[in-house]
């Protein structure tokens, strides 16, 4: 007893009372960021501070803080009581837990639209709750009764919408898929379970889903066979004391109505509860609980239970008597019924709800990691009151909508009757109003058409663009939920791998404790029995006698032993030696004689260059001197080929000389031969030729000879 309360307090995040496993000391897992609490040693008794008001419907007297937890050992494990929680917390037993959830928007107003249709009733209620208050018990009764449907009306809510049109529900074989897929989508319970499903698919578990009712069974087992679930026997053979089971590989789940079931498929890992109907003090669950073991604690209970709603609050209040519990149930949810499913700061996603209670159920050694649900603000009675629900105060926001709808569409009416009345017969005449009236209607009416068109266009285009933003962000927000489960994942495998290597370091540091145990007492006993075998020696050789001598002759061998193994060694030593220095040899002489093969084998290669580079060149110079010829000749050829076009043109040009002096006229001048003219002082000069004066001095003046004689020198 004494080390029970030695034992500091834990401030585990599930229930006050939780049992721990009394087993050997294992590596503290480690709890996400998100959840992890103070490490500060934070007495619970401290948790009144928030809840000190004198006159509140919570009391502390209704209960008993509770002092350092105890252990349950395996040889006391059983369910007692459930101890007294702090006011506002969640009242919860040994090995059991509870989850909160959030609830939709559209959920959120269904729930307000239950608590609106009720708003009469409920007042009544809270007056007739008053000792004071006059009314039969007949009324009282209806009343009472009334209050009950109310409540299971806003936990059907929370569940599943269709519960409360369960009368009108049809069920289709067909569409069972469409129907797992809108449970998901109506309820945050289906939709936990849903993700629970998706990452605890490959895990040999067997979980119990607690609800009460034919229709909330039926919805649970249709939902699991709209999952891919299959009987685990005829449908006909389940039911009564045999639970209903459901099977999708290593995963199972058992459906129970009712606490009397008792013929299991396998042992479970835990129990998820649906309803709030699910008592865990009834003597079968408890039987079912202590049977079901796990790791030497109870089957743990897992409360789904949706933030601040009507269950959650049920779940909250103090040890009354059934009226008053009643009387407050209601209070606190009409008090409350704006914040239903708001969650908490430091509340996980569902997918890590998931996530986590799959890592708790896998390791029969976890801890259960998820935050403690946040207690329920404490209210004055005067709060209470001021927001009890009345006709003419506070109510919810739908009920309160309609109303003014109403009010307004009546008042617009009592307006136009008012005007029309006001109209007299001396304003103008029937029908020119009339017409007047026809026209401007018709005016405004294509003026109203118009105005509809283009905003009806504008909004349409707003609505494509909203469409097309609303499909960026659902494909940015995919791809970031996915990177954040990957990343999840890889978080999980890699504390597992941590706390696996943990265990493998505290497991390999013992072993190597004992090793250096185990060497140092060697080593102890080999010091030891040297000392002895020297003293067992020194006796002998103090002996004196045939036996000292033959001591001192082993002495003398030994030692002779001892240098003959030092001359070995370094005997051993030296061939080493040689045999490494004949090894370098043999090896610098192949290395040496490969230089040579490739320096002859390079001067080979070098003179047959230097061979090809004398061919060459002779090669080269006779190229150079056919090529010079070539040109030469070329040259040689052009020149002749010149030589003789203007033999042919000079050939030609005395032609038509000779012929123009054929042609000439014969006069008496030229009658006579032609001759030249003696040269004087005294003769007449002539025309002189081209390019020469008539002195022929060889100043370039020609004198009286033919042009022609200097034609083929003229250029072209």
């Amino acid at each position: 007893m004494d080390d029970k309360q030695s034992k500091p307090f834990v401030d585990t995040p599930s229930s006050v009372g939780d049992i721990e496993p009394s087993v050997s000391e294992i590596p503290e897992r480690t709890i996400p960021l998100s959840v992890r609490p103070d490490t500060e040693s934070i007495d619970h008794a401290h948790t009144s501070i928030h809840h000190t008001h004198a006159d509140s419907l919570l009391h502390a007297s209704h209960y008993s803080l509770q002092g350092p937890m105890q252990t349950i050992q395996p040889s006391d494990l059983s369910v007692g009581n459930v101890e007294d929680a702090a006011p506002g917390f969640v009242s919860l037993g040994p090995s059991e837990f509870a989850i909160s959830l959030p609830l939709d928007s559209r959920l959120k107003d269904e729930y307000d639209r239950v608590l609106g249709d009720a708003t009469e009733d409920i007042r009544q209620f809270l007056v007739m709750s008053n000792p004071a208050a006059q009314i039969s018990d007949s009324d009282r009764g209806y009343l009472v009764s009334r209050m009950h449907e109310v409540v299971s009306r806003l936990n059907n809510v929370t569940l599943h919408p269709d519960l409360n049109i369960a009368h009108h529900l049809t069920f289709n074989d067909s569409k069972i898929n469409n129907e797992a897929s809108w449970a998901e989508y109506s309820s945050s319970k289906f939709y936990f379970l849903g993700h629970l499903i998706e990452v605890a698919s490959s895990h040999d578990l067997h979980l119990i889903i607690e609800v009460r009712g034919e229709m909330k069974q039926k919805l649970v087992e249709r939902y699991l066979v709209g999952k891919g679930f299959t009987y685990s026997r005829p449908r006909e053979d389940m039911g009564g004391n045999v639970e209903i089971s459901l099977v999708k590989g290593p995963l199972s789940f058992g459906i129970h109505s009712h606490e009397g079931v008792r013929d299991l498929i396998k042992s479970p890992s835990a129990i998820l509860v649906f309803d709030t109907a699910f008592d865990p003090k009834n003597p079968a669950v408890q039987h079912k609980r202590t049977t079901f073991t796990r790791n030497n604690n109870l089957l743990p209970v897992i409360w789904l239970l949706v933030s601040n709603s009507c269950e959650h609050i049920e779940r909250c209040l103090p040890d009354v008597s059934e009226a008053d519990r009643l009387r407050l149930l209601l209070q606190y949810t009409a008090h409350l019924h704006d914040d239903v499913g708001d969650l908490q700061d430091n509340a996980l996603g569902v997918l890590e709800d998931a996530e986590e209670v799959l890592i708790y159920l896998r390791d029969g050694l976890a801890t259960w990691t998820l935050p403690t649900i946040d207690p329920l603000p404490v209210i004055s009675p005067e709060d209470l009151e001021s927001s009890t629900p009345s006709t003419d105060g506070q109510m919810p926001t739908a009920q309160k909508r309609s109303l003014d709808e109403d009010s307004e569409d009546y008042s617009s009416k009592r307006t136009r009757i008012q005007d029309d009345s006001q109209l007299t017969e001396s304003t103008k005449p029937p029908s020119q109003t009339l017409g007047r009236d026809l026209q401007s209607l018709e005016k405004n009416i294509i003026q109203m058409q118009t105005t509809h068109a283009a905003e009806k266009e504008q909004i349409m285009s707003e609505l494509v663009r909203v469409s097309s933003r609303v499909q960026t962000l659902e494909k940015a927000l995919s791809n970031l939920q996915h990177r954040y489960e990957s990343r999840t994942k890889e978080l999980h495998q890699v504390r597992q791998e941590r706390d696996n290597t943990a265990e493998s370091k505290v497991s390999l540091t013992q072993r190597v404790e004992r090793q250096r145990d185990d060497i140092s007492k060697l080593k102890e006993e080999r010091t030891q029995l040297r000392q002895e075998l020297d003293e067992s020696r020194q006796e002998l050789k103090s002996g004196g006698g045939t036996l000292a001598e033959l001591e001192t002759a082993r002495e003398e061998i030994r030692r002779l032993n001892k240098e003959h193994a030092g001359f070995e060694r370094k005997a051993d030593y030296e061939r080493n030696q040689a045999e490494y220095t004949r090894e370098q040899y043999q090896n610098a002489s192949t290395v040496a004689a490969q230089a040579g093969n490739e320096l002859r084998q390079l001067r080979s290669e070098n003179e047959g260059l230097q061979r090809k580079v004398q061919a060459n060149t002779a090669h080269l110079h006779q190229l150079n001197l056919k090529n010079e010829s070539e040109i030469h000749l070329a040259r040689i050829n052009e020149l002749e080929l010149t030589l003789a076009a203007r033999d042919e043109m000079l050939q030609r040009k005395e032609e038509e000389l000779r012929d123009i002096r054929k042609n000439r006229p014969s006069t008496r001048s030229t009658s006579t031969q032609p001759r030249s003219p003696k040269i004087t002082a005294n003769s007449r000069p002539t025309s002189p030729g081209v390019g020469h004066n008539g002195n022929g001095n060889g100043n370039g003046l020609a004198g009286r000879g033919s042009a022609l004689r200097f034609s083929s020198e003229m250029p072209f």
